[in-house]
């Protein structure tokens, strides 16, 4: 049984920066909640909507300052995109909250690791008064996190997360949902 969830993300001064709807809480474990989406739908803080264009796992850390988006791309590619963030909170039954700390990595199909948004980490850090530790937080959690991407180490593997979001993706074939959507 998948319970339908949202998941919402703020900036430092708790202003809202992004939603993501129709995710589907998965499984949990000590470290992590795991939700699934076919196609998100995604509001933006200016009220701007928009579809994600593929399916996703997203994996928040209950722990540590991020959470990772694993994207399913057309042939079976699969991409991440990591989020600096604070750890994620359950906020009720259905909905899990973060504070979006700006910097990015995105690893893409061909397994390149790129650093994103320093810039707007820069400015935003000025402008929310982030203190020293927090930067600390932030840039150390960065560095393992590059690492740990391509070392594959969880939550980067591409076969545990394919087979999380498969046994979603059959789930969704099976019942209601999926019969209207047309997968």
């Amino acid at each position: 049984y998948m319970v339908n969830a949202c998941l919402k993300s703020f900036k430092h001064d708790g202003s809202s920066h992004r939603l993501w709807s129709f995710l589907y809480f998965i499984k949990e474990d000590h470290e992590y909640y795991y939700l699934c989406a076919y196609r998100a739908k995604v509001i933006e803080e200016d009220g701007r909507e928009w579809r994600a264009p593929e399916g996703a796992l997203y994996i928040l850390s209950k722990k540590h300052f991020f959470n990772v988006i694993v994207m399913f791309k057309k042939d079976n590619e699969i991409e991440y995109y990591v989020n600096l963030a604070s750890p994620s909170k359950k906020i009720n039954e259905n909905e899990y909250a973060f504070i979006d700390y700006d910097l990015d990595l995105k690893r893409s199909s061909n397994k390149q690791v790129k650093e994103l948004d320093w810039g707007e980490y820069g400015s935003n850090s000025k402008k929310y008064s982030y203190s020293k530790e927090l930067k600390f937080v932030i840039e150390s959690t960065l560095k393992e996190l590059k690492e740990a991407i391509l070392k594959e180490e969880p939550p980067f593997n591409d076969k545990e997360n394919k087979k999380l979001y498969d046994n979603f993706m059959d789930y969704l074939k099976n019942h209601e949902f999926g019969k209207k959507v047309r997968l």
